[in-house]
């Protein structure tokens, strides 16, 4: 890992910033043995792809998840921990390139540069065409993402990352995520609304818990 990865196009990533920064409209996440809002919209971006990598999967979930949803391409799995069996235990075993990765609540973990260098190593096997999903805490939520989990060590806001990926020559799009099922109830909808107006427009934070990018390769160049 180089040292200097965080700063690597620091001021190309800048300019990125100050120019045509898209909008990023949420999405929602909810624990269910079926797709989620926001996993509905990742497995649309690599159903058709013949090969995947889930880094950093866990407990397996999104495999299964994949799987029921009807993805049929080889699916591959890497993580460090030993509580279930997987492709592989460490990047240097991959000998391969996909045509799809995951990399769902893995970056947090390490510091800063080792997460921007694993980003690399991530877009360096996507072949050409293929699609990489990032999902991370988002550090502007206004609900400290340190208070969820002792082994985070970095947190991220979605317009870095988003024009961190562009200096890859990536076709890039973000979402927001909020972590619940959808509002049902008028008055929960209206409370939302109040809640992310004051949130967003008097706090200057933002009321998403979570932060995703989905970037996609070029054929060529």
């Amino acid at each position: 890992m180089s040292l200097d990865t965080p700063y690597r196009d620091f001021w190309r990533r800048k300019k990125l910033l100050s120019g045509n920064v898209p909008r990023f409209p949420t999405s929602r996440w909810w624990a269910s043995d079926d797709l989620c809002d926001i996993e509905r919209i990742y497995f649309n971006a690599i159903k058709e792809s013949h090969s995947l990598l889930d880094f950093g999967a866990g407990d397996l979930r999104m495999c299964h998840k994949f799987k029921k949803a009807g993805y049929t391409g080889n699916y591959h799995t890497l993580d460090i921990g030993r509580e279930y069996s997987y492709t592989y235990g460490d990047l240097s075993e991959i000998k391969t390139s996909y045509e799809a990765i995951l990399c769902l609540d893995v970056i947090e973990h390490v510091p800063l540069g080792e997460g921007l260098a694993l980003i690399d190593n991530l877009v360096e096997l996507l072949l050409p065409g293929g699609t990489l999903i990032l999902q991370t805490p988002n550090a502007q939520c206004i609900r400290n993402p340190w208070a969820w989990d002792m082994t985070h060590l970095h947190c991220y806001n979605i317009t870095d990352l988003w024009s961190y990926l562009k200096t890859f020559a990536l076709d890039v799009e973000g979402y927001r995520i909020i972590l619940g099922r959808p509002l049902r109830m008028p008055t929960d909808f209206l409370r939302h609304l109040f809640s992310a107006y004051f949130t967003t427009r008097v706090l200057r934070c933002d009321y998403a818990d979570n932060i995703a990018l989905i970037a996609r390769k070029p054929l060529s160049g």
